[in-house]
């Protein structure tokens, strides 16, 4: 009986994973769609399971909106006043700019992680899908390891599938910055994030998003290497160092090592201000796999690369 249980449980996950490349491929032929409500109509009659709405939602965000980055580098301080007499007209109020919000998302196809999550959360609710929105921190490049914003700078989403709490992030699996351009890349990765590696990208600034799925502090989020999104999808780990802060001798080499590293793998490494990729000395060590890498000889940065994908991103200290 036992046997029969986890036969099943695994013909579950599996078609799943199938269900969402027929839902991917249903979603990415739709006409132009102009309104959520448009969206919530017609992923009702193409879809039956709440698990293939919640990708739907997630697809079509991530396929057609687009980051924008001059809101990015220029973003304009949302402030909003208004006047309520009780607790209901407050709250009738504040869903009236995120409706606006929202709208003006699906008109315009464009907009920042406020739009992608308010309207992820929008269209799950016409579904009758459960879905929160999660304010939090993220990080991208080394200059924020150790340093904690005044304020949070990510919004992201939940969304409840079968009584269990899925995360996602339509924002990142829609595309990334290069060269102060925005590149559609979809990234599959950030949908139902695995909540063993949350923490190592995202940080929910509310008490309890960060209980439902681990104990970690928020000096200990920024105090971690910068993770690549490569290197999440892999089943490598890092065992050490787990800092983001490597501290060395000058006199010498830095070490980092993992955990079901691929060997096989193209890997090279940069420190800032170098053009030329430099290979790593490799030493496997029982179930363990050791990088090796030349002193630099002064403070920096460290860019590893994994099969040409930046993997980690480490502050170098010599001294």
């Amino acid at each position: 009986m036992k046997q029969l249980l986890i036969i099943l449980v695994f013909v579950t996950v599996n078609s799943f994973s199938q269900d969402f490349i027929k839902v991917d491929l249903t979603v990415k032929k739709y006409p132009k769609i102009s309104s959520a409500e448009e969206l919530a109509t017609k992923i009702n009659a193409d879809f039956k399971t709440d698990i293939e709405k919640a990708r739907a939602v997630f697809t079509w965000l991530a396929e057609n909106i687009r980051y924008n980055l001059q809101e990015y580098y220029n973003p304009q301080k949302r402030s909003y006043s208004f006047s309520y007499s009780t607790e209901l007209e407050k709250q009738q109020k504040l869903q009236a700019l995120k409706d606006k919000l929202v709208s003006d998302t699906f008109k315009n196809k464009t907009g920042v992680c406020e739009e992608y999550a308010q309207s992820y959360k929008k269209v799950c609710d016409l579904l009758n899908i459960e879905a929160e929105v999660i304010k939090g921190y993220v990080r991208n490049i080394t200059s924020e390891i150790n340093k904690i914003p005044k304020a949070t700078n990510h919004a992201w989403n939940a969304v409840k599938i079968n009584n269990k709490w899925l995360i996602l992030d339509a924002t990142w699996a829609a595309g990334y910055k290069y060269n102060n351009m925005w590149l559609k890349d979809f990234n599959d990765y950030f949908f139902n994030m695995p909540p063993n590696k949350m923490f190592k990208t995202h940080y929910p600034d509310d008490s309890i998003w960060v209980l439902r799925f681990g104990r970690m502090s928020i000096e200990e989020f920024f105090n971690q290497p910068i993770y690549g999104n490569y290197f999440l999808s892999l089943n490598a780990e890092l065992v050490s160092s787990k800092s983001g802060v490597i501290n060395v001798e000058k006199s010498k080499n830095i070490e980092i090592i993992f955990k079901n590293l691929d060997i096989t793998s193209t890997i090279f490494y940069t420190f800032k201000g170098n053009r030329r990729g430099l290979k790593p000395k490799f030493i496997s060590e029982k179930n363990n796999q050791k990088l090796i890498f030349i002193n630099p000889g002064k403070d920096t940065e460290l860019v590893l690369f994994i099969n040409r994908s930046d993997a980690l991103k480490f502050k170098v200290n010599v001294y």
